[in-house]
């Protein structure tokens, strides 16, 4: 009996090797499961809502491929045209590739953590902390923006980059090929990268920074491979140097105008984007970020002597330290940049996304440590350990929080923000102090605040257009449509079937794609449409007399989402066209890019 009892004491059952196997890949489990459930959700948004405007813009690139275009890099436009022609025309064909690349972002945070500090939980919390994040887990996971294959490819590049140089860094005899196999990939990453956006070229700088600082892989500048690697990037981005080259550099000079130019600089500005970012990352996990990288040291320190995962790892703490200072040099020196640029130029919130994604694996390191519950933690450092590891939860649940929020607003309208806007901005009129004093004035109107309803109702207001221009053809053939705003010629080239520069053209202040792409004097003499929305509103008379012999409103429409107003037309009739004068008037020396 005793001898029966040993043997079943030795002899583990089936459903505990299970167990094992499950526990020990238990991080990757969540990660699927939680991978798939963000899937279900960025499907079900790319299908429901309309497009914004950048993404209209975008579709319309895709219907003239070009090794270049104006207002950034192309891989944009080629990716919708890859997937609108493999699966047709529609709003979620024209988002898949956001989508497909960030459920595979969150993969490649999750590696490139484990590959900088060996540890799956801080490998896990990383995915969280990028999921929870509203730019990424969100926005970019949604709408088809150039910063989806720029992330993509730019956590590609950091993987490669930090492999290659720690392949770099053994004996060159026995890894050279690897090596080279490594920067050669690190190299046509980066190109993708730059022929995603033109923010790519600060990974280079930042990437040379952590070799020069790096004692361990410093070695690596006296070989050839990392300037093998960046020309090879810039043979993958030779495509869009030689269309700019063909084309006075205007895209170049596009971007820096773009985003070196502001005509209010001062702290308003500062703040206006600094907020920016503590919002679409989230305010919690944002402050989070900023604790790991004030008191990195601690964390190394304590690290060294922790139990981390990978145990067959001699120098724990050497890894932690590579691996904090990879992250450092790889994010803290571009959103630095944007952060002080920000004084004299306007920072859109999505621009330093790349900025944050050598940062997670940090995070997720910090977070995955500090809730480890070492009993030296309990011991020594209870009521602060304690904190910080609710802390880490909480930051992670608001992101998600922020989201069902967000949620809530784009489809039920939770918060009145029309109401607010124009609430606030009635007292800031009457000039009575307190706290309305201190509330920045928002941009824009009451009616245009709410910026989710960019993404409702152009397919009604396309559709209303269309019946309106197809009366007015019968009194006036060959009229065409114009607008003053490229985004809504874009909406409406998406959801009303017009043909860019062939029934409806763009004449505006703002130098856009449409200068490269429409011929004026093919529509010499023509009557036109004129299409405007209660956002971009200007003066039709007294903007385009000098075009037209007459100018006439005929009236306009608004349009509504379950009793949601979200947009109102205005349309104009205007008659003989000027090409000659219109062309004068584009080429003045006042228009702005």
């Amino acid at each position: 009996m005793k001898e029966s009892e040993n043997i079943n004491n030795k002899v583990k059952p089936p459903q505990a090797a299970g167990r094992s196997f499950f526990g020990g890949y238990k991080y990757e489990i969540y990660l699927f499961a939680v991978s798939l459930i963000a899937l279900a959700v960025h499907i079900h948004l790319a299908s429901t809502l309309n497009l914004g405007n950048d993404e209209a813009h975008y579709y319309v690139w895709s219907l003239k491929p070009s090794l270049g275009y104006l207002d950034d890099a192309p891989m944009t436009g080629w990716i919708i045209a890859f997937f609108t022609r493999l699966f047709g025309t529609s709003q979620l064909s024209v988002r898949l590739g956001a989508v497909i690349f960030s459920f595979l972002d969150g993969f490649l945070i999750y590696y490139l953590a484990w590959l900088l500090f060996g540890s799956r939980r801080a490998s896990f919390f990383a995915f969280l902390f990028f999921l929870a994040s509203v730019i990424f887990g969100t926005v970019l996971s949604v709408m088809v923006l150039p910063d989806a294959p720029l992330v993509l490819f730019s956590l590609c590049f950091l993987i490669f980059f930090y492999k290659a140089v720690s392949a770099t860094g053994d004996s060159l005899a026995r890894t050279g090929r690897k090596a080279l196999f490594l920067w050669a990939l690190a190299g046509v990453s980066l190109g993708l990268a730059f022929l995603s956006k033109y923010t790519a070229a600060l990974i280079p700088p930042s990437a040379l920074l952590y070799l020069l600082v790096s004692n361990k892989n410093r070695r690596a500048l006296k070989t050839l491979y990392p300037y093998a690697a960046l020309g090879i990037a810039l043979l993958v981005f030779s495509p869009a140097i030689w269309w700019n080259w063909t084309h006075n550099f205007i895209s170049f000079r596009f971007q820096l105008s773009h985003g070196f130019s502001h005509p209010k600089p001062g702290i308003p500005l500062f703040i206006a984007g600094w907020a920016g970012q503590f919002l679409v990352i989230t305010p919690f996990i944002y402050l989070f970020l900023i604790g790991t990288f004030l008191h990195p040291l601690r964390f190394i320190k304590r690290a060294a002597s922790k139990n981390i995962e990978n145990a067959q790892d001699k120098d724990s703490g050497v890894r932690v330290r590579e691996g904090f200072l990879f992250s450092i040099c790889l994010s803290v020196p571009i959103l630095l940049f944007f952060i002080a640029n920000g004084y004299s130029h306007r920072i859109l919130v999505h621009w330093p996304d790349i900025g944050y994604l050598a940062a997670f694996p940090a995070m997720g390191f910090v977070a995955g440590f500090i809730s480890g519950g070492t009993e030296e933690n309990r011991e020594k450092h209870s009521a602060f350990s304690g904190f910080l590891k609710y802390y880490a939860y909480f930051a992670v649940f608001s992101g998600f929080l922020f989201f069902a929020v967000l949620y809530g607003q784009i489809y039920y309208d939770l918060i009145p923000v029309g109401k607010i806007v124009k609430c606030i901005d009635m007292e800031k009129s009457l000039k009575k102090g307190g706290v309305f004093a201190v509330i920045p004035h928002m941009p824009g109107n009451p009616s245009t605040a709410d910026i989710t309803n960019d993404l409702f109702g152009w397919r009604r207001g396309a559709k209303d257009v269309g019946a309106v221009l197809k009366v007015y053809e019968k009194a006036y053939p060959g009229m065409f449509v114009l607008t003053n705003h490229y985004a809504i010629a874009d909406e409406l080239v998406f959801y009303g079937g017009f043909a860019p520069a062939v029934n409806i053209y763009n004449i505006s202040d703002f130098l856009n794609q449409y200068d490269l792409w429409q011929d004026l004097s093919k529509i010499n003499g023509r009557d036109a449409l004129f299409v405007m929305d209660n956002k971009y509103m200007i003066n039709p008379v007294r903007t385009y007399k000098c075009c037209f012999k007459s100018v006439k409103e005929i009236g306009g429409f608004d349009v509504y989402v379950k009793s949601r107003p979200v947009r109102t037309y205005y349309l104009y009739l205007m008659k003989d066209f000027n090409a000659a004068a219109a062309e004068k008037r584009l080429s003045a020396g006042s228009r702005m890019y």
